[in-house]
């Protein structure tokens, strides 16, 4: 989407500067915009499904960083911390203010401050324990039937690695991985779905079965995005990484 609006300005830049007179000198061009500063964006939270969907977003965002400070890549790590301060927060923060649940914007923008200042510090990885203990919080806003429901959940999660598939798609140019951030953003929010899946199977040994299914299905997603420095070469499509995401979401209804 990023791309084809950046094309987009650049042929009305272009179209524009031909109808310029040729003594007009235009000013030099501005330098180039990092691609990989905005998420692509799913609607606010509206409803409980999508909240648990935005939600399984930004904690994605999170374990990413968390896992590239770990690594001793800070400079790659700092963007996770500010999308979802930035980029996700505000799509649910209505509905924090709707079920009461106190503001945590700000534990966030200090979180980011943090890993930007002193990302090996013992008090940020105990800033980072602290938002992950308040978004597991607030997860409990969301119905229990809807938590507990193996089907549903499923269907979140598919549709988080749907998610995954477009930020996969948005590191690719021309068929190299070009924008590392958002390769990361695809890795986090399949970190996130395993971490669900895993917690939903110690819940629900009865779904056991379906739930393995979804999982050999995550694994092979898994696999697209597992080198944490990754070269430029990607090891699929974003047309196989996708495909993925649906089988994934026909396990509920096989």
């Amino acid at each position: 989407m990023r791309r084809m609006l950046s094309i987009l300005a650049l042929c009305v830049a272009t179209s524009s500067a031909q109808a310029i007179p040729v003594r007009f000198i235009p000013p030099p061009p501005a330098a180039k915009p990092v691609a990989t500063q905005v998420d692509f964006h799913f609607g606010n939270a509206n409803d409980d499904s999508t909240f648990l969907f935005r939600m399984g977003m930004l904690e994605g965002h999170l374990m990413v960083g968390h896992e590239l400070i770990q690594a001793h890549q800070p400079g790659l790590a700092l963007p996770h911390f500010g999308h979802p301060v930035r980029e996700l927060y505000d799509d649910f923060s209505d509905y924090l203010t709707e079920k009461r649940f106190p503001a945590f914007d700000l534990q966030l923008a200090e979180l980011e401050t943090a890993v930007k200042t002193a990302p090996d510090s013992p008090d940020t990885e105990a800033k980072y324990r602290a938002v992950i203990a308040i978004v597991h919080r607030a997860r409990l806003l969301a119905p229990a039937d809807l938590r507990e429901s193996v089907p549903q959940m499923i269907k979140i999660c598919s549709q988080t690695m749907d998610a995954a598939s477009y930020e996969y798609g948005g590191a690719l140019d021309h068929g190299r991985i070009a924008a590392v951030v958002e390769f990361h953003d695809s890795r986090g929010y399949l970190e996130y779905v395993a971490q669900e899946v895993d917690a939903l199977r110690q819940s629900h040994p009865e779904a056991a079965a379906m739930l393995d299914r979804f999982k050999a299905v995550l694994a092979k997603a898994q696999w697209i995005v597992d080198p944490l420095l990754p070269g430029p070469t990607p090891r699929a499509s974003v047309s196989s990484y996708r495909s993925l995401a649906g089988e994934a979401a026909n396990v509920a209804n096989p």
